[in-house]
């Protein structure tokens, strides 16, 4: 099983490029839900781990995890607490700027006893996919990094800093809270934006390759147009270019490269078997650069259509059959 700890929220995305007077489409997102989602298209079970609202966001939400098949907890649905909301902006290219609206909401009043008690319920979980707003809210990023470092057995730890300005008080803080999390991953999938924002003025590729061997975690650096770059602990490296499909927004499209990542490494048991304890292996450089073929190619479909809606796994194969 494949967990995904943090943010459920609704996207109110702008209808054009003409600044803030022009229309919003709204549609459900967060990080954790549209990483939960893209995994369970692929076809790997997935159990999405937050706090959701009883608010008619909420339950919106709630119907496109039923609808897409990904599990989650009934005690940590129908929070008194209202629904975290994003507004998003688009630039001439496709691509998203937001502002959200976290103050008491559901998703950030998460307690460590609730986020355990959540995991307890799922012994067979192999790697957890943990990043983004959730990291960068305070009490909830302590609360999700003091779980994991108590709970057993130890799964897996996929970290997505997606680093989002509007909610950083302290970058300071933050960078403390992403290396702490680091030390708890075995992989890291980075931008060169969030680099540079963590870690400014340094080179995000040179960057990437240093935490790979400091932390002994495999960094997956993207790079937007440029492809993603794969750093290995052992110093090697694997390189992929983009697809190039016609680019409607860019929203969700790294939450679905994470996605492709994780449902490709768990169907070939690079998490541990059934009955394993959880360790990450069999990662050779053969299999990193198909895993970043099919991440790019889930990304690339996402980036064509409206908003976060992930392709299923017949889609990527049928993408990457033309190519």
């Amino acid at each position: 099983m494949i967990g995904v700890i943090g943010e459920a929220l609704i996207d109110f995305i702008a209808k054009g490029t003409l600044g803030p007077s022009v229309p919003y489409d709204s549609v459900v997102g967060g990080c954790a839900l549209n990483t939960a989602v893209a995994t369970s298209r692929q076809n790997s079970p997935v159990v999405y781990i937050g706090k959701i609202s009883g608010d008619i966001f909420g339950q919106r939400m709630l119907n496109h995890l039923i609808e897409s098949e990904v599990l989650f907890d009934p005690s940590l649905c129908a929070a008194p607490q209202p629904s975290l909301l994003a507004m998003a902006s688009l630039d001439a290219e496709g691509k998203a700027n937001y502002t959200f609206y976290t103050e008491g909401t559901a998703v950030a009043s998460m307690t460590k006893a609730e986020l355990l008690a959540a995991l307890q319920e799922h012994t067979d979980l192999k790697v957890v996919h943990i990043g983004s707003v959730s990291l960068a809210l305070e009490p909830l990023s302590e609360v999700i990094i003091s779980a994991l470092q108590s709970y057993e057995p130890k799964p897996v730890i996929f970290l997505d800093p997606n680093v989002r300005p509007d909610v950083i008080t302290d970058m300071n803080a933050l960078r403390s809270r992403i290396e702490e999390a680091m030390d708890l991953a075995s992989l890291v999938k980075i931008s060169d934006e969030d680099l540079l924002l963590l870690y400014e003025g340094k080179d995000a590729k040179k960057m990437a390759q240093s935490l790979a061997r400091e932390k002994q975690a495999h960094i997956i650096l993207t790079l937007g147009r440029k492809g993603s770059i794969w750093y290995t602990p052992e110093g090697e490296s694997a390189s992929m270019e983009i697809i190039d499909l016609p680019v409607v927004d860019t929203v969700g499209a790294g939450d679905t490269f994470s996605g492709g990542l994780l449902s490709y490494l768990y169907e070939r048991d690079c998490f541990g078997k059934d009955g394993e304890i959880p360790q990450l292996k069999n990662l050779s450089l053969d299999l990193i650069k198909d895993a970043l073929v099919w991440a790019t190619a889930s990304s690339a479909i996402t980036c064509s259509r409206r908003g976060c809606d992930p392709p299923r796994s017949e889609e990527i194969r049928s993408l990457l059959s033309s190519l």
